[in-house]
This record gives structure tokens, sequence and C-alpha cells, in this order.
């Protein structure tokens, strides 16, 4: 008999399932070790096992027959997911391809930021840098002229942004080293993840609600409030890289082992290839195990001077005791593991005992649950300049 799962076990398992497909997250929701059903499933399910016994000796040559198909589509997964992961780590070797060409980072973007959260910085000295990112005015527009942020006139009308300084100016130099992060981290998401259509939300959903969490805990703890943000939002980066590099290096494979099996006229194998979809548990795995060394490396190749999130990054990939983190690595801890809590909760996918379970274990400094159950983590807290 397996021992029941402590809390924190709990939420990340419950939070991969919510990852891959909120569907697959409810279907997994256990009370007493039974399907937590509605009233219609539970009377769908009777149905079902009356069918079933009545069916059974129909159907046992049938379920022998899937079962075999099963038992040769799982060993085709493996040597698929197994030739995957090779090629990952090799791919993982060449920081450079995950940093231009997978994450899409401008090398101007670290010199930026890096500028937009300096006392010096003024529009001025910012907006020549800017126009080297060729994707920034098009993505400042569409963001600034959101009806969120519009600015408005002495009349009350909307005043529609149209150049890239008044863009710049409208959020003010305070708020401009956050839209800076969100807008340069949003774009690199990954767009085609099928079958689980959710995950690229999921991703973005994680990184902008670590984000804004971290930056309310910094704000309590007094730690650097931008640096806890950016931190917060790049640390994802490594969950981009392993996503987006998964589903591209398993069609490769995928393809290249139809190939091979038509051609040796392996008829069984071929088709079960054929019938074989991205395994979202295993891309779970890889994101476990290659995601925060990853962002490591990435930050570490931006090679930022004034945004001092590399040390925090390595602690946190090297999984440091809670005792010795510094002061932004526990912030991000503590951060990231509440955005996981809310957004569980957000989908009905923990209790409430099992919500004071999991936040006991954060130990969160004095004021900031206060502070963040009253934060909106979709959606950044952004000053308009009406001036």
């Amino acid at each position: 008999m397996s021992l029941p799962k402590n809390v924190e076990e709990l939420v990340k398992d419950r939070f991969e399932s919510l990852f891959l497909d909120i569907k697959m997250a409810k279907r997994s929701l256990v009370i007493d070790d039974k399907p937590k059903l509605t009233a219609i499933e539970l009377e769908q399910s009777k149905t079902a096992r009356a069918l079933l016994h009545v069916e059974k000796q129909a159907i046992q040559k049938k379920d022998l027959n899937e079962k075999s198909n099963l038992d040769l589509l799982s060993a085709m997964g493996d040597q698929v997911n197994a030739a995957v992961e090779k090629h990952l780590k090799e791919s993982l070797e060449d920081t450079e391809l995950l940093y231009s060409k997978v994450m899409g980072i401008d090398h101007a973007l670290p010199k930026l930021l890096d500028l937009a959260c300096t006392k010096a910085a003024t529009i001025s000295k910012i907006e020549p840098l800017a126009t080297e990112l060729p994707w920034l005015y098009s993505d400042l527009m569409k963001f600034a002229n959101k009806p969120s942020n519009r600015r408005t006139d002495q009349t009350g009308k909307p005043v529609l942004v149209e150049t890239l300084r008044v863009g710049l100016n409208i959020f003010g130099l305070e708020n401009l080293t956050f839209v800076l992060t969100y807008l340069a981290f949003k774009r690199s998401l990954p767009q085609i993840t099928d079958p689980y259509p959710e995950i690229k939300h999921r991703i973005w959903e994680e990184a902008l609600a670590t984000a804004i969490s971290c930056k309310q805990i910094a704000s309590v703890v007094g730690v650097n409030q931008y640096q806890a943000f950016c931190l917060g939002m790049f640390h994802m980066m490594g969950k981009v890289v392993v996503t987006k590099l998964y589903f591209r290096l398993f069609e490769r494979e995928q393809r290249k082992a139809v190939t091979e099996t038509q051609k040796a006229l392996k008829h069984n194998e071929h088709t079960a290839l054929t019938r074989m979809t991205p395994s979202g548990p295993f891309l779970n795995h890889l994101i476990d195990q290659y995601a925060l060394d990853i962002s490591a490396k990435l930050i570490d190749n931006m090679s930022m001077r004034r945004v001092f999130i590399s040390l925090a990054m390595h602690e946190t990939a090297n999984d440091h005791e809670i005792s010795s983190l510094s002061p932004l690595a526990l912030v991000l801890k503590q951060g990231n593991a509440y955005a996981q809590y809310r957004m569980l909760k957000e989908h009905n996918l923990i209790d409430l005992q099992q919500s004071k379970d999991f936040i006991r274990t954060l130990k969160m400094p004095k004021g900031a649950l206060e502070l963040l159950r009253k934060t909106n983590l979709r959606a950044l807290d952004l000053s308009i300049n009406n001036n």
C-alpha cells in the first residue's frame, strides 16, 4: 500500500496535471482514494458498470488484442522519447542556440533592461536602444492601446498611442522595466503544443503570477521589486525551452521512426508509431530534470550588469536549502509556490485544508499573504501617466 502524499507532493502532481490539461487535472482529484464525481457522473458510472457486466464475455478477446496494441504503442513511445531526450540533451549544450533561436532573445534586450532600471534612465536615453528591438514597437503599441492601458484626454476620450516614444513614456520609468520584461517574455511562448493546447497559456499564467507574487513579496521584505519581478518571469525560460524542443524533436523522431519501420515492413510497429502522440507526463519529466538549469544558463548569457538575478537563479536551480538561500532566491521560491497554489485554487484543484497546509509550508514573511490575497496575479498593475 502506498503512503499518502504530503501536501507539497500533492500540489506538484496536481500542478503538473493542470499544466497539461484542466480536464486531466480534474479527473486526477480523489477523495478517500475514489474519484470525485458529480451526481450525473455517478449515475453514468453505474450504467457503465452494468453494461460492462453484460458485455464482458463478448469483448474479452477484443480487450486482449487492444492490450497487445497498447503494449506495443508504449514500447515504441519509450523508444521515441529516449531518442528525444538524447537529442534534447545535445541541444542544451549550445547555450547560444537556446538563447537566440529557441528563446529568441535579442542581444539589445539585456542592455535595455539594465538601462531602464537605473536612476539615471530617461526616455531619451532608452528610445535609441529600444529601436534595436525589431518587435518592440508593434508589441508596445498593442499593449499601450489595450482598453485597460489607454490614456485619456481632458474630455475623457481615449488617446491612441502611435509612436515608440509616447508608448515608452505613458507608463513612466517606474513601470517601464516591468513592461519590457513582460513583453520580452510573452513573445517567446511556444505556439504549437498539440495535443496539449493549454500549455502555452499555463506557462504564461505561471510566469506572470510568479513575477507579480515575487514583486509583492519583495516589497514586504525590502528586496528590489524589479529584480524580483524579472527573476520571477525569466526563471520560466527553461520551461519554455524544454517545451519547444520537446515538441519539435518528438515530431522529428516520430517521422524518422515511421519511415524506418515502413522501409523494414514492420507493419505493427509502423501502425503504432502513426497512432503515437507526444507524452505530457514525459514532458513534465524533462521540465523537472532540465528547466531550471537552462534558465540559469540563459540568465548568465544575458550578462546583465545591473539586474542582479543570476546568483539567485543558480541557488534555485541547485535546490539549496531554504536556510541558505539569499533573500532574492527565497522570494522566488515563495513567489513561484504561491503562484502555483493560486492557479490550482482558481480551478478548484485544491481544497481548504490542503490550502492551509500548503500555505503553512511557504513560511511567508509577515504581511505578505494579506497583500497577495488582494493582488490580481493575471495582470500588471500599472499607473498610467495622463499628463
